[in-house]
């Protein structure tokens, strides 16, 4: 009988502590304070459109195939690309590639970037069969 009683008397003890744990957490929270509490006050945050993410992605991965005449090992999904972001990261390596040798790096970079933003604006302008609420159509 001493055993039962004693295991009686720890799941009181039990269910006290659980008892006292939850009235604990029901208390009146502290507001926070410092600058993790005025975020909000500041402008919403900035959402990347399609266009926008295609063009860095497409000039991340021009930059890498640009760093080398070497293919990166990688295929398009495993850039992150869709098959039309692919095609246009593959339209303009060959005239980036033309523009590093004939004027340098930083020619190359800046035709890449002009023509990137150019591509991904047509690509996401309007909708089509094509197109979806993100960057990698289904």
């Amino acid at each position: 009988m001493g055993a039962a009683r004693s295991i009686r008397a720890g799941v009181g003890v039990l269910r006290a502590l659980a008892l006292a744990s939850a009235v604990a957490g029901c208390g009146t929270a502290v507001p926070p304070s410092g600058p993790a509490a005025t975020a909000s006050n500041g402008p919403a945050p900035h959402t990347t459109s399609p266009a926008e993410l295609c063009t860095t992605l497409i000039t991340y991965w021009a930059g890498e195939a640009l760093k080398g005449e070497k293919a990166t090992g990688l295929d398009y999904q495993e850039m992150g690309l869709s098959s039309g972001q692919n095609a246009i990261l593959l339209d303009i390596l060959p005239a980036a590639r033309a523009e590093r040798r004939s004027n340098g790096p930083a020619a190359a970079a800046q035709l890449v970037r002009r023509q990137a933003t150019a591509r991904c604006a047509e690509r996401y302008s309007t909708p089509g069969p094509s197109f979806t609420a993100g960057p990698w159509p289904s």
